[in-house]
């Protein structure tokens, strides 16, 4: 009973958490190599793991992974549900025991994807589109000699970064904790794998699948207990999905220049979350997302440097730094290698995919840093973590009266109870300063949305409807009689998700032209969310 005391004391005086959620890459991928000496740090020079060509013949020939990976990678891997299971499992798909995953298929399903395309199931005249698109942005960039995407080799999805290539996550990796056991909570898409963190279910769903949702999230667990909460944005939040966070309002979604404004004033609410740029607009964005990082890596060099820029901002202010857990991870692993198979876990609810998956297995370990001056440097947690640890250490810090959310969040472990909190803060934190950004980028009228920037253009659309009909309700309401019955206010139901015809058809042809009626109506739509 001491030493439970002791941890509840310790972890009281966390009184803020900050999480930063990028994009599609795996354990292996970023932090395989990283020159960490911390015990029973996972380096892949000493592990020489390996996936076969052949997932169906495991003795033939094997590709090891390698410390040569860089920004730059020509084809986005393949990362649906489908493929996920072919890389973990093999071609003979999920077993119905609990046999361990042998890693096996990550060669064959970028070789697949490469050569046809997503192994998510598709209509013929979609993955007819899908090699015009690949031909088309080829030509494209022909025409306007900008550099050839690079030809992309199967045997490339091993490759790895060297430490030298990933200089700020690298350095917050060893100054503070490692999380060499966090996963994807869906071996699957991004839409499905950010709703685990917010709400500890996707709704039976595996892939994106476009719509609103209606799940309960921590944050409305936060607001129950009269905590205060943030999602701080650079651009349009998958996070919309759930309506009810911002039908009655939009006062708790703010820029990033409000967050850097919040860290120094020390306003910082109890939970912040932070979405980054998936740069469907101008630019690349610096989600880190390997979609957007095919010609240049001017996107994970960005990622980099949002990384730093938040935990500047944070040393810059030490005695809010010191109440304060950020946490930086990746929703998904995007198709890349990682050699540590997927956990069993409880299905948090009733729900099935299309596909017929239970939600009973989690994804592809990914990327995780725990970062505060309460951690002590070196640190190596291999605590078994997924994204609904993230509902379930929020929700039992700041509201722990709150009933869990599923059974996944409800069974996840508690990031404040594995981690080493020191009795006193650290004094030995100095900044980064990343090199200066590079210079606003111009907009490239031939640039091609990917499958998730495609998303979120859409959900911009949706959320634009749902805005605008519920403005409309409160004008009537407004416009009536002074003698009649009052009407009273509608609750916040879920509204129907109604694609906007304007931004349907830019997600649908894969391109939002700038100053395009459909670029307008995006950028009113996330103005509306960042206006402090």
């Amino acid at each position: 009973m001491a030493g439970e005391a002791r941890v509840r004391e310790y972890r009281d005086r966390i009184e803020h958490v900050v999480v930063l959620m990028l994009e599609n890459r795996s354990f292996d991928h970023l932090l395989g190599y990283l020159d960490h000496h911390g015990a029973g740090y996972p380096r892949l020079d000493t592990l020489k793991p390996s996936c076969p060509v052949d997932p169906a013949r495991p003795g033939g020939r094997r590709v090891a992974t390698s410390a040569n990976a860089h920004a730059v990678l020509g084809n986005d891997p393949d990362h649906s549900h489908q493929a996920a299971v072919l890389q973990m499992f093999g071609p003979a798909g999920i077993p119905g025991g609990d046999g361990t995953p042998p890693m096996s298929g990550f060669v064959e399903s970028y070789r697949h994807q490469i050569e046809d395309g997503t192994a998510r199931p598709l209509a013929w005249w979609e993955k007819l589109g899908s090699k015009a698109l690949f031909w088309g942005k080829r030509l494209w960039n022909w025409l306007r000699r900008r550099p050839d995407p690079i030809l992309a080799e199967p045997d490339e999805i091993m490759k790895c970064f060297p430490d030298a290539e990933i200089p700020v996550l690298g350095t917050l990796a060893k100054q503070f904790a490692v999380l060499t056991d966090w996963h994807a909570s869906v071996p699957g898409e991004t839409w499905p794998n950010r709703q685990f963190a917010h709400a500890a279910t996707s709704h039976g769903t595996a892939n994106i699948e476009y719509g609103f949702y209606d799940d309960v999230t921590v944050f409305e667990r936060l607001a129950d207990a009269g905590r205060d909460w943030a999602v701080y944005l650079d651009g349009v939040a998958q996070v919309w999905v759930y309506p009810r966070l911002w039908l009655d309002g939009t006062e708790r979604f703010h820029g990033m220049a409000r967050f850097l404004r919040d860290v120094a004033d020390g306003t910082l609410p109890a939970y912040s979350f932070i979405e980054p740029n998936h740069g469907y607009g101008a630019g690349e964005g610096n989600s880190q997302h390997p979609g957007n990082n095919t010609i240049k890596g001017d996107s994970f060099l960005a990622g980099e440097q949002l990384m730093a820029q938040i935990y500047d901002a944070l040393v810059a202010n030490p005695g809010l730094f010191a109440k304060t857990l950020f946490l930086v991870t990746y929703d998904e692993h995007g198709g890349f290698f990682d050699h540590c198979p997927p956990h069993r876990v409880a299905s948090p609810d009733r729900f099935l995919d299309r596909s017929g998956f239970d939600f009973s297995w989690t994804g592809v370990r990914v990327p995780a840093v725990a970062v505060s001056p309460l951690i002590p440097a070196g640190t190596v947690d291999g605590t078994f973590y997924d994204h609904a640890t993230i509902a379930a250490t929020v929700r039992r810090q700041f509201a722990p009266a709150a009933d869990p959310l599923s059974r996944r969040d409800a069974e996840a472990n508690d990031l404040l109870d594995h981690l080493p909190l020191l009795p006193d803060p650290r004094t030995d934190l100095r900044p980064l300063r990343p090199a200066p950004a590079a210079a606003a980028p111009r907009r490239d009228t031939g640039k091609r949305l990917n499958e998730f920037q495609a998303s979120l253009v859409e959900l911009a659309g949706a959320v634009r409807q749902a805005r605008e009909e519920r403005a409309a309700a409160a004008e009537t309401r407004r416009a009536r009689p002074a003698d009649a019955a009052p009407e009273p206010a509608p609750e916040a139901a879920i509204p129907e998700f109604r694609p906007d015809p304007v931004t349907h058809e830019a997600a649908e042809n894969r391109r939002l032209p700038p100053d395009s009626a459909a670029d307008r109506a995006v950028d009113e739509v996330v103005a509306d969310f960042v206006a402090d």
